[in-house]
């Protein structure tokens, strides 16, 4: 089981601890020159139990502290208790503390929150993922520096060279006389020039120096700066390299370079956006290894090759992308054990972060590399701000209505409702996290934002189409059509953002996504059953087969999105649900008029007793689950209305006919018209009632069954009569 993380807060946490500042004291630090974890005579520096307290995690800060030789000895002298090498502490996930287990949590004391003044403005999808506003820059900077200097440390470098925040040059006047300007023009003209390399180009580039820089003092000699360079096709012209002298030369060494500095220069942008999709993935890769271990293999594993294109690295060849990625993994990077530490991974990203200058384009990086969904992401990071810490999985009603409070105060409580109880699938009265990321309800609730101009909630067909298409770009205009009529039961023409949640529109849409993994886009009768079963556990063989027969009118043996969509089934075992608060599947008359009423308020005494007769069982007086779906009084009275635009209760020849058409699409007009004249005699044009076409539907339904049967005996004699076997 992966360890835990940190809870995610409203505000930005502190930096705690040794490894906070990379300013702080060098006795803190250790001595110029030794090995981390080492005293100057290279012999392992004990960590004490006491020496942790006060610190969430003993591990994410060994690597960082140091202590003299003598000092750990005394403190031994003292504890003969627990202890552990600051090496030991660096390869563990978690350390023995007495008889209690401390979690590996925040690596570096880094919060991963972000900081936003007020929820209302929170990034509820991918599009909603801003650059920093220009009071986080000085931030960023100070962040941007302690991380390179805590990955460098990691790697056996020991600097103190950082830079400090000034805003860019406007013109060549700002440079002139301003030395720190100058070395920020010229580092970033630097990485300018390695980006063009494609996006590993400084991590080429920085791993080259490490290897060059024998002593870890983070310098090396001017010549071998500029051939490693050179090496990355980057020339620098003689005055280049005297002015790099100048204004990176260290001390009293004129022909050595602090090429720590440089980098430092160029890195000011590790955002907190950015901190925490790093810190996402990386758990999402703990956690599917054994004891929360990240071992290199898992990354080759787990990485998606096409995170990586040519327009991120020029020249690349599709099929040579993974190795390209994991090459950047390569054991001089990693501890002999194989294990990929918190620093490992960030000494990767922090290097690729300098290559982006957008949050939102490095976030969908990190994100396509891992198989992460961006959304999911975002709606997690709002869903764990709201749930209890102690059910950080589970957000209560009154949580909910919370979050949503802040969200967005203008919706009212009708709303809050619906979108509550759209997510409570199992109605539970709680939503877990995994029912609250299916749902993709903060992506629709954006798009609803995003598309509506005037803030009514209310989409018309265009734009619903829209909203469809941005949750789904596979669905095509025809699918969209379909769930737009779906949602558009009364025929205003408006979908409302509470009737997208009441109608089940997230459901439906998640269902498509069964449909569009078949190339024929339509299933069969055993695939059609197992997804209404995944759907609804408690669904048994009768359930199945007469929600089946609602949706395969035509009989094809087949069903499409789009006659799923049109079969209203959702709706109408929502309906049912809602009234059998029994779970017998079956409802009393009293009920079941409670609940056509509800369908629909102005039925009249005589149209709920026919329907009650045409899907009553005669035997038990009772409505039950399969009758109630087939015949499908939802579509029936769904589509009579539709058709019937005056609101007369009554159809016309040609809008009977429309309608029947409408139902039985496979049928041909033909066939349409003997089905017309079982109930409406040849030569009438009197049209038919809603009463009557309910009284008689089972007419109806019994001659079209008549005409399908018939064209299945033709079918098999068709087939006979030229020696073949007919399976249909």
């Amino acid at each position: 089981q992966a360890p835990p993380r940190r809870r995610p807060t409203l505000g930005r946490g502190p930096l705690r601890g040794p490894a906070a500042d990379p300013r702080a004291p060098k006795e803190t630090r250790g001595p110029r020159g030794a090995r981390p974890g080492h005293a100057r005579g290279g012999a392992p520096m004990a960590l004490y139990g006491s020496e942790c307290e006060g610190y969430e995690s003993v591990t994410s800060r060994a690597s960082e502290l140091w202590c003299g030789g003598e000092e750990s000895a005394n403190q031994q002298a003292k504890m003969p208790g627990f202890q552990v090498t600051i090496r030991e502490c660096a390869d563990m996930s978690e350390v023995n503390h007495g008889d209690e287990i401390r979690p590996f949590t925040d690596p570096f004391g880094i919060s991963a929150s972000p900081r936003p003044s007020h929820l209302h403005g929170i990034a509820l999808s991918a599009d909603d993922l801003k650059d920093p506003e220009i009071e986080d820059h000085v931030e960023n900077h100070h962040k941007s520096q302690q991380l390179l200097h805590t990955v460098l440390r990691h790697r056996g470098i020991h600097s103190d060279s950082e830079a400090p925040f000034i805003h860019k040059a406007e013109d060549q006047e700002q440079l002139q006389g301003d030395v720190e300007k100058q070395r920020q023009e010229f580092t970033l003209g630097v990485m300018r020039r390695l980006r063009d390399r494609g996006i590993h180009g400084v991590r080429s580039f920085r791993r080259m120096l490490h290897h060059m820089d024998m002593e870890g003092t983070g310098t090396v000699m001017g010549r071998t700066f500029e051939g490693a360079l050179a090496h990355m096709g980057i020339r620098l012209g003689a005055g280049e390299f005297n002015r790099m002298l100048e204004l990176f030369a260290v001390e009293d060494e004129s022909e050595t370079v602090d090429y720590v500095k440089i980098f430092a220069y160029g890195a000011s942008n590790w955002s907190d956006q950015r901190q925490e999709v790093v810190v996402e993935a990386y758990d999402c890769l703990r956690a599917k290894c054994p004891g929360g271990l990240l071992a290199a293999k898992e990354i080759e594993l787990r990485f998606q090759p096409g995170a990586l294109t040519q327009t991120m690295i020029p020249g690349l060849v599709e099929h040579e992308s993974a190795q390209e990625f994991l090459t950047q993994w390569s054991d001089s990077n990693l501890a002999p054990d194989g294990i990929l530490r918190w620093a490992d991974f960030l000494d990767y990203y922090l290097d690729i972060s300098l290559s982006y200058d957008s949050d939102q384009d490095f976030c969908a990086f990190v994100c396509r590399s891992w198989g992460i969904n961006i959304d999911d992401w975002l709606a997690k990071k709002v869903f764990q701000r709201y749930a209890p810490e102690e059910h950080d999985n589970v957000l209560s009603y009154e949580a909910f209505v919370r979050m949503i409070a802040e969200l967005d105060p203008s919706m009212d409580d009708v709303e809050t409702k619906a979108w509550y109880q759209a997510i409570d699938e199992d109605n539970s009265g709680e939503v877990t996290l995994d029912e609250f990321l299916s749902s993709k309800i903060l992506k629709v609730k954006r798009l609803f934002d995003q598309f509506d101009e005037k803030n009514t909630r209310i989409a018309d067909h265009d734009t619903m189409v829209k909203i469809l298409v941005s949750l789904n770009g596979d669905i095509t205009p025809e699918e969209a059509e379909a769930v737009y009529q779906y949602a558009d039961v009364d025929n205003n023409g408006e979908v409302s953002f509470s009737e997208f949640l009441e109608k089940g529109l997230l459901k439906l849409l998640q269902i498509f996504d069964d449909f569009d993994r078949n190339r024929s886009r339509s299933v069969n009768e055993t695939e059609m059953k197992a997804l209404l079963a995944r759907l609804d556990p408690s669904l048994d063989d009768s359930d199945l087969n007469s929600i089946y027969k609602a949706i395969d009118l035509d009989g094809s043996g087949s069903i499409s999105f789009i006659e799923f969509c049109e079969s209203h089934i959702l709706q109408a075992k929502a309906l049912f649900d809602r009234y059998d608060t029994t779970r017998s599947r079956a409802l009393t008359q009293f009920k079941f008029r409670e609940m056509v009423l509800s369908l629909d308020s102005t039925l009249t005494p005589n149209e709920q007793e026919a329907i009650y007769n045409l899907v009553a069982d005669s035997n038990t007086e009772k409505v039950h689950f399969g009758g109630f779906l087939n015949p499908n009084i939802f579509r029936i009275k769904g589509l009579f209305d539709k058709y019937d635009q005056d609101r007369s209760r009554f159809l016309d020849l040609q809008e009977f006919r429309s309608m029947l058409k409408d139902i039985y699409k496979c049928r041909t007009d033909r066939e349409i018209t003997q089905i017309v004249e079982t109930i409406c005699p040849p030569g009438g044009d009197e049209g038919i009632s809603f009463t009557t076409y309910i009284q008689r539907f089972k007419e109806i339904a019994r001659k079209h069954e008549m005409i399908h049967l018939a064209h299945r005996r033709a079918a098999r004699e068709k087939a006979r009569a030229r020696g073949l076997v007919w399976t249909g």
